[in-house]
């Protein structure tokens, strides 16, 4: 088990922050796999925009604590996520030969700390957004206390049970968001973080994209989503396009998600804005949920995209896990 193995040496102590709450601390839980089709009338059929189907599953535990998934990283053949009543989840993806996925293994959950080292609760745990800064530090974005933290987890993210963080200087008027409009996508960038709020600051007005560069003050972009459309997530590629969910939910219709990409210095001008690329689209009748973790990878070679939804601890949503590859030319 080899996150186990890597978080074992925090176990002690994590038991010891455990003591003086009423979390178990952390430790390994166990969580169900299922598979899933992309289209549940025409399972066989894999196309979605430009983005090819890799397989996706629908996750399950017993563990009270699971779900809520609402940010991920994808390293390797690893998954970091955060859960928005601020647990940290680990696990190893799992492939078959062809480069689907298929299942998770060695599943791992520890609360997230506040500066004295105990559990983050109530108003001070909706964690969002996650982006990496390398090195095994990570940023964090909360809503309802709107704030950015950085945490220090290790490259192999055994430092999970015993991180604290760091404060990061958040984008001007954070304090002025909705409680539940907070910031929802961070992206790491070359030169600092990319931030993304859900919803419009004023409405009426497009969102509001943050460039945050590490040595001075963040710039704000405007974004045109879809009319009605949230923003719930962002990646940066290696290449510098960043990757972007839209969701919008109606109430007896569902969920339906957009795939967006645009170049990092794509929202400069109106003409630009006016040509983001739409790589796909997720209707109320496939596998679609309450999306809002995205993330790239890569598997045997081959680029592919993540997307993990957030089921906010309904019965009635699911927590999905879903890859894609790459086949084509955006519109």
């Amino acid at each position: 088990m080899r996150f186990l193995t890597g978080c074992a040496a925090t176990l002690i102590l994590a038991a010891g922050l455990a003591a003086c709450s009423n979390d178990p601390g952390a430790g390994p839980i166990r969580v169900e796999t299922a598979s899933v089709p992309l289209y549940p009338d025409a399972p066989e059929r894999l196309d979605i925009g430009v983005l090819e189907y890799r397989g996706g599953l629908v996750l399950s535990s017993s563990d009270g604590r699971f779900g809520g998934l609402s940010g991920m990283e994808i390293e390797g053949d690893r998954m970091l996520a955060i859960s928005d009543s601020a647990y940290w989840l680990t696990t190893h993806l799992e492939f078959d030969a062809a480069g689907q996925l298929t299942g998770l293994s060695n599943v791992f959950y520890a609360p997230m700390l506040d500066a004295a080292g105990q559990p983050l609760v109530d108003r001070a745990a909706d964690a969002e957004g996650l982006a990496a800064l390398g090195n095994g530090a990570y940023a964090v974005s909360f809503e309802r206390e709107h704030r950015i933290a950085r945490y220090d987890i290790a490259p192999d993210w055994s430092g999970v049970a015993i991180a604290t963080p760091t404060p990061i200087t958040p984008p001007p008027g954070t304090d002025r968001l909705r409680d539940n409009g907070g910031i929802e996508g961070l992206a790491s960038a070359e030169y600092g973080l990319w931030a993304g709020v859900e919803y419009p600051i004023i409405d009426g007005r497009p969102h509001t994209l943050w460039v945050m560069p590490d040595d001075g003050e963040a710039t704000g972009l405007p974004y045109p989503a879809e009319s009605g459309f949230g923003v719930t997530g962002l990646d940066r590629a290696p290449d510098g396009e960043i990757y972007l969910l839209e969701r919008i939910y109606i109430s007896g219709v569902g969920n339906t998600i957009r795939i967006m990409r645009f170049d990092e210095f794509g929202l400069e001008t109106e003409e630009q804005r006016n040509n983001i690329d739409t790589l796909a689209i997720l209707t109320p009748d496939m596998t679609a949920d309450n999306f809002e973790g995205i993330a790239l990878g890569e598997v045997n070679g081959e680029a592919r995209l993540f997307i993990l939804s957030d089921d906010n601890y309904n019965g009635s949503q699911r927590t999905l896990l879903l890859s894609f590859g790459f086949s084509g030319q955006a519109d």
